[in-house]
């Protein structure tokens, strides 16, 4: 595969994972909606509606997530477009990602996972992912932008 094309998958699996992390996250606030469930947070509590509280955690999620994707993860992507940009043809699969960032997915994938088994509430926890997802969604533009712009070779 080529360079252009590297970035591409890339960017496709950042917006798959972020998907799925969006919806999980709506999911876990909807249920924390509708389940009476004693380890709410307080976001739901501080509005007094159930409804309006959850509104706002998920605007204020995507607003996290939309900082930490344009600021935090573009230095991320832009590292990784560089090293990709900078690999002779052709590319191979183990040649694309650093050791480093290889550890670092799996880092994030471990505490993701770790989540599950924390009692931490629903809807702080479907917050955390929908930040994430948001992110994540947003670092997938960044690689499909550094993809198209290119020149066509």
């Amino acid at each position: 595969m080529k360079h252009k094309g590297w970035m591409i998958c890339s960017g496709l699996l950042w917006m798959a994972i972020g998907l799925w992390l969006l919806a999980k996250g709506i999911f876990l606030i909807a249920q924390g909606c509708f389940i009476a469930d004693p380890q709410l947070s307080f976001s739901f509590q501080a509005f007094g509606d159930v409804r309006k509280g959850a509104t706002s955690l998920i605007s204020l999620a995507l607003l996290i997530g939309f900082i930490k994707g344009r600021f935090v993860l573009s230095k991320t992507v832009r590292r990784v477009c560089l090293r990709i940009a900078s690999l002779p043809l052709p590319i191979r699969a183990k040649e694309v990602y650093s050791t480093s960032y290889i550890i670092l997915i799996l880092g994030m994938m471990a505490l993701g996972m770790a989540l599950k088994f924390l009692s931490i509430p629903l809807d702080l926890k479907g917050a955390l992912d929908i930040a994430v997802g948001s992110a994540l969604l947003n670092g997938s533009i960044l690689y499909f932008r550094a993809a198209f712009s290119l020149p066509i070779a």
